[in-house]
């Protein structure tokens, strides 16, 4: 059932990550963070009130780095894609994003089982692929500077999935709040300082709150999944987000998927049955 929590993330991520490419054409990325963000928050209030959950100084705390470390996670991957080669700057990060909580689950003692760590290899191998590009992709310079800001990405959604972990189960759905809070709080900072127009045409608004929706679902079934099982496997399975987003940009616009995507997606499926079988 944890892993199923998981594997729902990555679907939720996945769509909203399709969603944020489509309307971030046409608005800027840091808008789009900022309302979708607010907007989580404003659905997880009520949804916390009445839960019956701890409003605790854990879920504050660790809310609020968490949400820090994915709005400035998003805002670091997405200005790296805009600069360097869109495949290297997302097997990046999406390969770290992946690898970091795995890590961290088994530093504090998590053991998921011979074979349930060859499923991790073949999880993170297929975040590679799927995120490859050939020659038909963004053909631009990837300097040192993009490099480390495409693992500083990777790092902070890594951390995103750890700060969740952290409160306990009692006390999720504040913490989910908070972090929705602690993401539209760290970019309204950067958008004040810049002095940004923050006015957005109307047309965007079903993207946008569909986007901050997806990502708060996502955040809701990451926790749900983590309470009844390894954060190594559900952070995994959450991190497969790229899988869902290129379904869906082939299955809604017939984005082209190249071969080592292909790979990728049944790579993934392979790992995914894998874990089916031993978790």
């Amino acid at each position: 059932m944890a892993l199923l929590y998981g594997l729902i993330t990555a679907l939720a991520f996945g769509a909203g990550d399709y969603i944020a490419g489509q309307v971030t054409k046409r608005v800027p990325t840091l808008l789009v963070v900022l309302y979708a963000q607010a907007f989580g928050a404003v659905v997880m209030l009520p949804a916390a009130l009445v839960s019956g959950h701890s409003l605790s100084v854990s879920a504050v705390i660790w809310g609020l780095l968490g949400g820090l470390s994915l709005g400035l996670g998003f805002l670091l991957y997405f200005h790296a894609l805009s600069l360097g080669k869109m495949g290297v700057v997302s097997s990046i990060a999406g390969i770290l994003s992946a690898v970091i909580p795995v890590a961290a689950g088994l530093l504090i003692g998590e053991r998921p089982g011979t074979a349930a760590l060859a499923a991790i290899a073949m999880i993170v191998l297929s975040i590679f692929l799927i995120s490859k590009k050939d020659a038909n992709g963004k053909t631009g310079g990837t300097t040192v500077k993009v490099l480390l800001q495409s693992a500083a990405a990777g790092v902070l959604l890594g951390g995103f999935f750890i700060f969740l972990h952290i409160p306990a189960s009692g006390e999720s759905m504040w913490t989910v709040f908070f972090t929705m809070s602690g993401s539209f709080l760290g970019v309204a900072v950067l958008l004040i300082v810049r002095r940004a127009d923050i006015r957005v045409k109307k047309q965007a608004w079903p993207f946008i709150l569909g986007n901050g929706f997806l990502q708060t679902f996502g955040a809701v079934t990451y926790v749900a999944g983590v309470n009844i099982g390894l954060m190594s496997i559900v952070a995994l399975a959450g991190a497969l987000s790229p899988l869902f987003t290129v379904i869906f940009a082939r299955l809604l616009i017939q984005e082209y998927l190249n071969k080592f995507q292909i790979s990728g997606i049944l790579v993934a499926l392979s790992g995914i049955a894998l874990l089916v079988v031993t978790t």
